[in-house]
């Protein structure tokens, strides 16, 4: 998909490119963030005639953000944070406590399949040839 940036994008182009970018990229983040126009000739000439406006908003933008960042400058911040517990803080498990195992079989025979078992549930009862 052909599309004509209306901004800076990140990695991608400036203001007024022609750039090639997958359909999902454009069709899902460029066309709705209004980032981006489909490369038509009647977008092409849209663009053109709305470059200047265009322009002094992304000036305008970058002066603004640039007048937040020199009052920021040199501050210092504290981020106070509650802590979590040892057993909930890893990462591999949601859960607070591991689950339990599921019992096994009391002899190795068993997963052989080599030994006859009754049709009860006891293993004291099981012969193993």
């Amino acid at each position: 998909m052909q599309v004509v940036l209306l901004e800076r994008v990140e990695k991608l182009g400036q203001m007024g490119d022609v750039v090639s970018v997958k359909e999902g990229f454009g069709r899902n983040f460029l066309l709705p963030q209004h980032k981006a126009l489909r490369a038509t000739k009647a977008n092409l000439a849209r663009f053109e005639s709305q470059r200047a406006q265009l322009e002094a908003r992304n000036l305008e933008l970058k002066k603004e953000a640039e007048a937040v960042a020199a009052k920021l400058n040199g501050q210092v911040f504290v981020v106070i944070r509650q802590a979590r517990t040892a057993a909930r803080s890893t990462a591999r498990s949601p859960r607070a406590t591991p689950p339990r195992p599921r019992p096994r079989a009391a002899s190795a025979c068993r997963a052989t399949r080599s030994c006859s078992t009754p049709t009860s549930r006891s293993l004291a009862s099981t012969t193993c040839a």
